[in-house]
């Protein structure tokens, strides 16, 4: 009687018999054939439990001792073509035939093996769609090791076994899903050269030494982000080896435990790996790994995991974003730590960078939330705490902007001349307009004219500033920016330029709009009261607000790379004509007097100007050292 697990007719399953038992030179009346007395009732609705049973003829033994059986594969490669069926062995000795060979052979019937002893598995040029190992009896002593060299598998099981032999995948075997669970390796686990798609090796005990090198896993172009490279929960008793080896995708080694050395040298991740909750007991060697990604790139991927992590679950046991980049700060955290423990401070510092990358997504996540309600002082201290949360937030980026966290000495030095640019500029066009001498003529005193003319056009220009930053403001809460996909990191065309020009013009407008709010509340409101000039508290904000909108610009292009040539060239041309000029310091060493002191608006920009050429060189002198950025 045909059902969704047996499809075949009755000829074809006596053809099927018939051919099976030559093969293996078998009885063909005691092979058996899927029928209701072989279903799991509670997994007959599963379409993998289906996938798996369907036409599944069942080669059995009922003996406690262990039937010997021969599979020639070559002849196994050709049996009936037209014909869907998969075999399953129970309680064998299974010995192959024919299985080491120049030229690829292909077996088209998945292939399962319970509770099973092999004479030998040395298989070479094999490809299997589906090839499992389950509840593996080991009673060979003589064999030594079981080697796939040069094979394909579409899926392959390796479940619930012991085995007391070496296993290797050798010379470019390829294997589209590797499935390795709940086994306890006794003796070297070896994988070289060789093609993963997906692996999962959750919960699995190796006593001697693993290698997982020159192997690439996962896919590189994975457009559903389907991959999945589960190394989580394994335990790793002796020397643990990934040398050279290539992580497409995100790979999961979270609570895992290295109980000697684990080697990742010359690893490459093109996404963050997750090591949270990951316990080192013997050494680390990350020596030339590489990590294969930015902020953004973190950024996007944890937005990933958490969707897929999601994709499924009820509202109950769905994970918050916050709590996914925890997670990846964690991990990032165990390798800095292993890493200090080792003394290797120049590795940890890279870690120790992606560790505040999480932690700034994490706070930004946290920003989020809604205020709670006030209804005693604990609510208070809970809210004041998201302020702090917030300025972290806020210095967090401003030194990944500012030198990547003390690890890109090139960037920070890059922003001290943007910054000692920035001050020359806004300091001698302060002083063109207040000098002495330029106000004994007729210029000036039209220029000063037109300027006091001009008050009445700032308050407008500072009104219509704030309206359009406000509304800018209301667009931004509404719908975060869209993500550009036209950029191409390899070509610059037009479409780039425009949109890298449009983001330098959004931070201009950001630079203006922020010292026009400390115009308004500031200027208009204690004016009256502090005497304040409104118009060089406009102007010595602008220059702060102006020098971090630079910074904290997404513009490349404009923003970084023509700010920063012109400001290279206009540093040059004041170190060799005024080198005074780049600090007041330099001027009273020089014996240069700066009569331009007794302007309090000037002075008020060489505070607000040496405490940020403080910063900024305190980070460049960090960074060149390296040594100091990892707490003790």
């Amino acid at each position: 009687m045909k059902s969704k697990f047996l499809t075949l007719s009755d000829n074809e399953i006596d053809r099927t018999k018939q051919s099976l038992a030559k093969i293996i030179n078998f009885c063909k009346n005691k092979i058996e054939v899927i029928n209701n007395t072989n279903i799991n009732d509670f997994a007959s609705n599963s379409n993998e439990y289906i996938k798996k049973y369907k036409n599944l003829f069942i080669i059995s033994n009922k003996e406690s001792e262990l039937l010997d059986l021969k599979i020639n594969l070559k002849d196994l490669s050709s049996l009936i073509d037209n014909i869907d069926f998969q075999i399953k062995f129970e309680n064998c000795r299974i010995t192959f035939a024919d299985s080491w060979l120049e030229d690829k052979t292909k077996i088209k019937q998945n292939l399962y093996f319970s509770n099973c002893d092999f004479t030998a598995i040395e298989l070479k040029n094999i490809c299997f769609e589906n090839f499992e190992i389950s509840g593996y009896k080991y009673r060979n002593e003589r064999k030594k090791s079981i080697i796939f060299n040069a094979c394909e598998f579409k899926e392959l099981y390796l479940n619930n076994s012991t085995f007391s032999e070496n296993i290797k995948f050798l010379e470019k075997t390829k294997i589209e899903c590797l499935y390795v669970e709940l086994n306890k390796f006794s003796k070297y686990f070896f994988i070289q050269d060789c093609v993963i798609g997906n692996i999962n090796l959750w919960k699995n005990d190796f006593t001697k030494r693993c290698y997982f090198v020159d192997s690439k896993f996962g896919y590189e172009r994975d457009e559903n982000n389907k991959t999945k490279l589960n190394f989580s929960n394994a335990n790793f008793k002796d020397n643990a080896y990934f040398n050279n080896s290539k992580f497409y995708n995100y790979a999961d080694f979270h609570e895992c435990e290295f109980e000697k050395i684990a080697c990742f040298y010359g690893v490459t991740f093109d996404k963050a790996p997750n090591f949270s909750q990951v316990i080192f007991k013997g050494n680390l060697n990350v020596i030339n790994t590489n990590l294969n990604f930015t902020f953004d790139d973190l950024k996007t991927q944890i937005e990933e995991e958490q969707e897929n992590f999601n994709k499924d679950k009820n509202e109950q046991n769905k994970k918050s974003l916050n709590k996914f980049a925890n997670d990846f700060r964690d991990s990032f955290r165990v390798f800095k730590n292993a890493l200090i423990k080792e003394n290797n401070l120049l590795e940890a510092s890279n870690f120790h960078k992606y560790e505040l990358y999480c932690k700034e997504i994490e706070l930004k996540q946290n920003q989020s939330k809604k205020d709670e309600y006030v209804e005693n002082v604990i609510d208070t201290e809970k809210n004041m705490w998201r302020v702090r949360e917030l300025v972290d937030f806020l210095l967090l980026g401003f030194y990944r902007k500012l030198c990547d966290h003390h690890t890109d000495v090139f960037k920070v030095f890059n922003n001290l001349i943007l910054l000692v640019a920035l001050y020359v500029l806004f300091s001698s066009s302060f002083i063109w307009v207040h000098s002495d001498k330029l106000k004994d003529t007729r210029v000036i005193l039209t220029v000063y004219e037109f300027f006091d003319g001009f008050h009445s056009y700032v308050d407008r220009g500072v009104v219509i500033f704030l309206l359009l930053g406000c509304m800018f403001t209301l667009y931004k809460l509404k719908a975060y920016e869209s993500k550009n996909n036209i950029l191409n990191k390899q070509e610059i065309n037009f479409i780039y330029i425009i949109n890298d020009f449009w983001n330098f013009i959004k931070s201009l407008f950001l630079a203006v709009f922020i010292p026009c709010i400390f115009y308004v509340i500031l200027g208009q409101i204690f004016t009256p009261i502090f005497n304040l000039d409104k118009y060089s508290l406009f102007v010595n904000i602008l220059f702060v607000s102006l020098y971090i909108c630079v910074v904290y610009t997404k513009s490349l292009f404009f923003g970084r790379y023509v700010v920063l040539i012109l400001s290279y060239m206009y540093f040059f041309v004041i170190l060799i004509e005024q080198p005074s000029v780049i600090h007041p310091l330099i001027g009273k060493i020089t014996n240069e007097p700066d009569k331009n002191f007794n302007y309090p608006s000037l002075m008020t920009l060489y505070i607000l100007y040496t405490i940020l050429i403080a910063l900024v060189i305190f980070s460049l002198q960090k960074t060149a050292r390296k040594n100091s950025i990892v707490p003790s």
